[in-house]
């Protein structure tokens, strides 16, 4: 996405284009742009783009802010619109620990676009976070009636099965989501924990070795299936939560 220069972005009238464009490359200039733009009457279109340049600045708590407040104010939208800008405050929520807001947020989006698994995968992801594992297999399970080869959504069926203390369904939706995506870092590292607590330890290891050496391979040696995966090598045969 390119970018038109500072001088040329003052110049002309504020747009969202330009304000989003912004964003990848200053994000900070693009936050003085949209609240600006927001001061002048840039309406939603500014909001959001003020929104989304405190994610890109890592400001957690304020986008989370921005975006409810926004989703708040579209009743006139497009339902899809809608639930598009709470599922963005959900996101930010979570990553700003508030995972209650989070929740009511993401459910907000699935009320709004109950077809979209996506949202239903995002709201697992959160309780998961919180340990409410039969809502997870919920979200999981309705995500996979939309999407049935969705990695995310058999993934997190699969860690949900397996804290619910069914071992022999977690390790089927493992396999079926390691088949479809082989190098898919979680996947494989939920394998191998389902692996590992039905006394596979050879086949756990092997999974959380792969973990490590695609994670490497690719530039994600820091991500945190690799990191969880190193941790459980250093002490074989536990299965991680």
């Amino acid at each position: 996405m390119s970018t038109l220069p500072a001088q040329a972005a003052e110049a002309a009238e504020p747009s969202y284009e330009d304000c989003t464009a912004l964003i990848e490359a200053n994000a900070a200039k693009a936050l003085a742009y949209a609240r600006d733009w927001t001061a002048h009457g840039g309406g939603a279109a500014a909001l959001h783009c003020e929104a989304l340049a405190l994610s890109a600045l890592g400001e957690a708590d304020e986008a989370a802010a921005a975006f409810s407040h926004l989703a708040e104010g579209m009743t006139g939208a497009p339902a899809a619109a809608r639930a598009e800008v709470h599922a963005q405050a959900g996101n930010a929520w979570a990553l700003a620990a508030n995972l209650t807001k989070a929740e009511e947020a993401l459910g907000e989006a699935i009320a709004l676009a109950p077809s979209e698994p996506s949202y239903r995968i995002g709201r697992a992801r959160v309780r998961a976070l919180a340990g409410q594992w039969e809502g997870v297999r919920a979200d999981a399970s309705e995500a996979l009636a939309e999407s049935p080869s969705s990695v995310e959504a058999l993934t997190l069926r699969a860690l949900a099965l397996r804290n619910l203390g069914y071992p022999k369904a977690a390790v089927a939706d493992a396999e079926r989501a390691v088949s479809i995506a082989p190098h898919n870092l979680e996947a494989l590292l939920e394998r191998g924990r389902v692996r590992a607590e039905t006394g596979n330890v050879a086949g756990a290891r092997a999974d959380w070795q792969d973990v490590i050496r695609f994670a490497r391979e690719t530039g994600r040696s820091s991500d945190p299936s690799a990191q969880a995966a190193a941790a459980y090598l250093a002490r074989p045969g536990k299965a991680g939560k």
